[in-house]
């Protein structure tokens, strides 16, 4: 009786120790402990503005304040700011409409808009729809778009800012520029150049929904789950849409995703 009674003990430490083990171990893989994310994007008009106000700025402040969680902003250029947290060097880059390599995007959009072509009309001739762009070439701010946000084939040219892009386009060297509507008027109202607006149409191309991009560790994990959450709370309280209204921006439809 002695020797059943010392083996069943024994059975009951070792099943025991496994539930600590195991619930210990998934403790450990979801609590991660943060103070401090690091978000990075360039500064883009009503969304990252360098004052700390925009959409984007007010949308993780808002989500990481649930948990108690401050937000830091590094100003980088897209491309920079998807390497920046492949390399672990900040949290969260905001926003795209595709994963970087070894990235992952968030579970909820932030921003969900039309994007549009800016062109000469003389050298394009009457508006057809997107069928307007076949084989055409067409100016994007570097890794903005590419060719697989077209539904006719395209030639996708990089250049390095929006400005530059309208720029191009009124020195009649290309045929049309892609952008948000706002990054657009942003690059008309920077512009060094003069131009008549007559000359020149803005037509909608697309549609696309933009998301924050994730890396894959422990930690890059515990924010996608942190930041899901925290959007969904938000949007069920009603917290969210007064700030979509505030910058003038189309409210996402969250119960989709």
């Amino acid at each position: 009786m002695k020797i059943i009674f010392l083996l069943a003990n024994r059975l009951t430490l070792s099943i025991l120790c496994g539930f600590v083990l195991l619930f210990g171990a998934s403790a450990h893989a979801h609590d991660v402990n943060i103070k401090k994310v690091v978000t990075t994007s360039p500064s883009w008009d009503t969304f990252t503005n360098r004052d700390g106000t925009g959409l984007y700025h007010e949308i993780m402040q808002k989500v990481f304040s649930l948990h108690g969680i401050t937000v830091e902003h590094l100003y980088s250029k897209s491309g920079r700011s998807e390497k920046l947290v492949a390399d672990n060097q900040a949290d969260i880059m905001m926003c795209d409409d595709k994963p970087y390599p070894s990235l992952v995007m968030g579970r909820y959009p932030m921003y969900q808009n039309d994007f549009y072509v800016f062109y000469k009309k003389e050298r394009i001739g009457p508006w057809r729809g997107v069928e307007t762009l076949r084989d055409r070439e067409v100016l994007s701010q570097a890794t903005y778009y590419d060719h697989e946000n077209f539904n006719v084939p395209v030639t996708v040219k990089d250049v390095q800012t929006g400005e530059q892009a309208l720029k191009i386009i009124v020195w009649d060297r290309s045929d049309f520029y892609v952008d948000d509507m706002t990054l657009i008027r942003q690059s008309m109202k920077s512009s060094t150049i003069s131009f008549q607006p007559e000359e020149y149409a803005i037509n909608k191309v697309g549609s696309r929904s933009y998301f924050p991009l994730f890396n894959t560790s422990a930690r890059g994990k515990r924010l996608q789950e942190v930041y899901a959450k925290g959007i969904y709370t938000l949007h069920k309280r009603g917290e969210l849409k007064p700030i979509y209204d505030k910058w003038g921006y189309k409210y996402p439809d969250f119960e989709a995703f």
